[in-house]
């Protein structure tokens, strides 16, 4: 129709042209009145007419064009509307051909094809074809089994295990590969290239081609399912176990299922099959199957939902703590990862039976992008088994921490350009091209040159940033790889340079969006100079978190407190230093209270953490005690604290006796004092008063002041000849 549509369009446009020419002529030499020409479709169809070939065809093309003339005219009204439209849908189901019809037609057609195979004696009887069709199974399995034999005799003599372990290495993979997949590959391409030899010679046979089929599906299938073994076992952690086991004993023969399908539909698309079986034939049988294999596709989905979700959402507790945005992102993932493959089967299963012009391309298209899927799945578990042998822990203690965060960097960016690849083949399989729209469009060249200086200035920034964090994390806590490593980081610049850090951390952030904006054609002027006059409004009008902000970096530079510092900074705030920022500084009391306070009201500090503290000791005897015995008991109780094994890391410095101190009422205040670490002065006190408590008891001429709280009635008892506050001390001893 398309030739004949082109070839009528041709004569037509030639006739118009001699048309027009000669009525130019006749209107320069004939006067207006003259009788018209005769029509350039008449002349046309006079001569398709003459010719017997065309006849047929232009006798039945007037004849459509009569009937299409004398059509009654459609009726008016509203009932007319609807009964013309009724009319016009019931012709169009009619001229339609629905799928009922067209399935009905292919099946007949291969059916047709099918007893044209049975019924022909010609070039190859049904014994013959028997023969050819066993001789070619009896030469895989000859080879196949030679080879296995081979495989076998050598990993015996080298006493290597050829089975898959639950955590493989890249030699296990190899080793079984080897073992089990390579020999029947290897048979396969043998028996091929004899089908091919033979056919060259003898011409095509119909039990070899069924042979070469039926041994192409089946090792295909078992490839396939080879395939997902070492998927399962690369994903075969301590916290996998359970699902990957279930996989392993439940869905296995539905995956040999599922190849089987999809490599028969594969191998019947070749079209020295079709020529061989049948057109028809073949694609009814490959749309079939592949038809089959996208349903159960979906039903293995479906029915394995949970251990596929548990493989995805688990990971090491380690990746667990270190990265909860991308376990956020796995539990998404592994909640609902069936519902597009499920989507995917039933779509395109019911596109195939519906869309009659495409037949089973989509189910190819769907096929080969779900076995990409599974390549790429299978390309990047290799790679992370990889990476995970090369950083160990014991090779990670002898790496550079800089050289293990490039690495990572490196693994990332080779797993971007792996997907960048996927999506690329995956728009192939489905009849686009990405680089072919960003070469041959004016927007897809803009795009890409937008998206190529945007993922240049983000790779840019990444690397700086993990340089500066790596120098930054390795100056507070370094590694034993570092230098660093012996090195004891000063309690400043564990306080300054996780500020340092934020700091850095913004300004590549702005300067990133900065660029990345410019990169998408956005005027960053105006931008920057309203960021500019925000930040000068901002400034005017937060004067007090201005005065935070500068009061801060002064307190930050003199190193006048650190974190872990126990600080008194007045208006009752006094506590232990747990975190420092640019504003503000956070307390924790003794009682558990935290108090942020901030810069600008922090007129004094008082800092118990530098270097060194005193433990002030005091003694208070009764008047009538030994002075010079209670200074030799604190002295000696001073002795014993060096030798104790808990207090003399607290101690800097042996006791030292300041002699008395005061006199009041209630006695005599004896002073000593020793210096000691910073912030154990408490612990030291207390162990001092439990000690001299006990040698004060033990000695007779040393006795505790008591307070002289009721002073008026003492003095009378004391008139009327009662004891005084001391005797009963005294008596006790006594």
């Amino acid at each position: 129709m398309g030739l004949l549509f082109c070839l009528l369009l041709a004569a037509n446009s030639s006739a118009y042209a001699a048309t027009a020419a000669a009525a130019a002529a006749s209107s320069a030499s004939t006067p207006p009145a003259s009788a018209p020409a005769p029509s350039a479709l008449d002349s046309l169809s006079k001569v398709l007419q003459s010719n017997p070939a065309t006849g047929s065809l232009v006798a039945t093309l007037i004849q459509a064009e009569q009937q299409n003339s004398k059509a009654s005219p459609a009726q008016k009204g509203f009932i007319g509307l609807i009964s013309n439209s009724l009319d016009t849908f019931q012709t169009h189901l009619h001229q339609v051909v629905t799928p009922e019809k067209y399935w009905k037609q292919q099946f007949s057609l291969a059916w047709q094809d099918l007893s044209t195979i049975l019924e022909r004696q010609d070039s190859e009887s049904g014994l013959q074809v028997l023969v050819n069709f066993f001789e070619m199974l009896a030469l895989f399995s000859v080879v196949a089994t030679a080879l296995y034999y081979i495989g076998r005799r050598v990993h015996q003599h080298f006493k290597v295990d050829t089975k898959l372990p639950p955590d493989p290495s890249i030699k296990e993979l190899l080793l079984y590969i080897l073992r089990h997949i390579a020999p029947i590959l290897l048979a396969l391409v043998l028996e091929i290239s004899v089908v091919v030899s033979l056919e060259s010679s003898q011409g095509p046979s119909l039990g070899r081609t069924l042979a070469t089929v039926l041994l192409y599906t089946l090792i295909g299938a078992r490839l396939f399912q080879a395939v997902c073994a070492i998927i399962f076992s690369l994903w075969h952690g301590g916290h996998r176990r359970v699902a990957v086991h279930i996989l392993y004993q439940r869905a296995f023969g539905l995956l040999y299922v599922i190849g089987c399908a999809g490599w028969l539909g594969d191998a019947l698309d070749n079209p020295q099959v079709n020529q061989i079986i049948g057109v028809h034939l073949s694609d009814t049988v490959a749309t079939l199957s592949s038809l089959i294999a996208a349903l159960l596709g979906g039903w293995f989905a479906l029915r394995f939902r949970r251990p596929v979700a548990h493989i995805i959402r688990n990971r090491p507790l380690a990746v667990r703590h270190a990265h909860p945005a991308r376990m956020e992102t796995l539990e998404v993932i592994a909640a609902f990862w069936y519902v597009p493959v499920l989507l995917l089967s039933l779509s395109v299963s019911v596109a195939t039976i519906l869309d009659l012009s495409s037949s089973n391309s989509a189910l190819n298209h769907a096929l080969g992008s779900a076995a990409l899927l599974i390549a790429m799945f299978f390309i990047s578990a290799l790679l992370r088994r990889v990476r995970n042998r090369k950083s160990s822990p014991v090779a990670a203690r002898r790496q550079s921490p800089y050289i293990q965060r490039l690495s990572n960097v490196g693994f990332s960016l080779l797993q971007l350009a792996l997907w960048m690849g996927f999506f690329e083949f995956l728009t192939r399989i489905w009849e686009h091209s990405l680089l072919e729209f960003a070469d041959s469009t004016l927007i897809g060249q803009m795009i890409v040159a937008a998206l190529g200086k945007i993922g240049v200035t983000l790779v840019v920034a990444w690397l700086v940033w993990i340089m500066l964090d790596t120098f930054i994390q390795e100056a507070i806590n370094p590694t034993r790889s570092s230098r660093y490593a012996r090195k004891n980081p000063s309690t400043r610049m564990r306080t300054i340079l996780p500020l340092l850090r934020n700091a850095l951390m913004l300004l590549i952030l702005t300067i990133t969006v900065i660029t990345t904006l410019a990169n998408l054609g956005i005027n960053v002027t105006p931008l920057l100079a309203s960021a500019g006059v925000v930040g000068l409004a901002f400034g005017f009008g937060s004067q007090s978190l201005v005065k935070d902000l500068i009061t801060g970096v002064f307190i930050l530079m003199e190193d006048s407190m650190s974190v872990g510092d126990w600080v008194d900074v007045g208006n009752g705030h006094a506590g232990t230093v747990e975190n420092l920022t640019i504003r503000t500084v956070r307390l924790r009391d003794s009682n558990g209270s935290v108090h942020s306070v901030p810069f600008s009201q922090i007129t004094a500090i008082k800092n118990d953490s530098r270097e060194y503290t005193y433990a002030t000791l005091k003694l208070s005897i009764t008047h009538d005690s030994d002075v010079d015995q209670a200074l030799r008991l604190m002295r000696e109780t001073g002795a014993e604290m060096l030798e104790d094994r808990r207090l003399r890391r607290l101690l800097l410095q042996p006791i030292e006796i300041y002699g008395v101190n005061s006199f009041d009422l209630n006695g005599v205040a004896l002073l000593a004092g020793i210096r000691t670490k910073p912030q154990t002065q408490n612990e030291v006190t207390r162990g001092f008063n439990l000690r001299i408590k006990k040698k004060v008891d033990d000695d007779p001429t040393v006795h505790f002041a008591t307070e002289w709280a009721n002073f008026p009635l003492t003095a009378v008892d004391a008139a009327a000849g009662s004891p005084t506050p001391a005797a009963p001390a005294a008596e006790a001893k006594n």
